[in-house]
């Protein structure tokens, strides 16, 4: 099995990305074939709304660090997208990357594709509860099960506005472990 880790996050020690390898490496000692892409220093321009795609079998006419992901997200089995949660959303290194997958979007092909990967998510948040945001990330994740993947699981962490606070917390750090061990199932 492959899982392909997305972080989405703008800090390199931030809450996110210590959940993502924390649940990643479970996984491996499961057994496992892990990555992480961390897209904010990537060159991933917004999607041009020029419909190329459509006439060109999924690909797109943009020529950036987003063809890698592509690539990444086509061989992976299950796709875990890690990101704070910003002014209540995704943050915009997370929402570039939705944007994009709209070269999938009415792809016969690739729906059925995607029919065999499961999207997750985990994402952290500064002091709100995580039942605030579940209106945006149930949309978030419905744009991926409209492109035909299946619905992994979303992991909220809540009061971890502090880079590197989830490193004190049992609790928080339990519930990622078994979030990496449910990516094999």
């Amino acid at each position: 099995m492959k899982i392909l880790g997305i972080n989405a996050s703008p800090r390199n020690d931030g809450n996110v990305l210590i959940a993502l390898e924390t649940a990643l490496k479970e996984a491996a000692d499961g057994g496992a074939e892990t990555k992480i892409v961390s897209t904010n220093k990537l060159n991933i321009r917004p999607c041009q709304g020029d419909n190329y795609c459509k006439e060109h079998d999924a690909q797109c006419a943009l020529q950036d660090d987003m063809q890698a992901i592509y690539d990444d997200i086509k061989e992976a089995d299950s796709i875990v997208i890690g990101t704070p949660i910003y002014f209540s959303d995704f943050t915009a290194q997370a929402k570039i990357i939705m944007d994009r997958m709209y070269a999938f979007f009415m792809s016969e092909k690739y729906q059925k594709e995607f029919g065999n990967k499961t999207v997750s998510f985990i994402t952290s948040n500064g002091v709100a509860p995580a039942e605030s945001f579940k209106p945006s990330l149930d949309l978030q994740m419905g744009n991926f099960v409209m492109l035909g993947f299946n619905q992994g699981e979303i992991l909220s962490l809540s009061d971890n506005n502090v880079p590197g606070a989830i490193k004190e917390k049992d609790d928080q750090l339990a519930q990622v472990k078994e979030f990496g061990k449910n990516l094999l199932n």
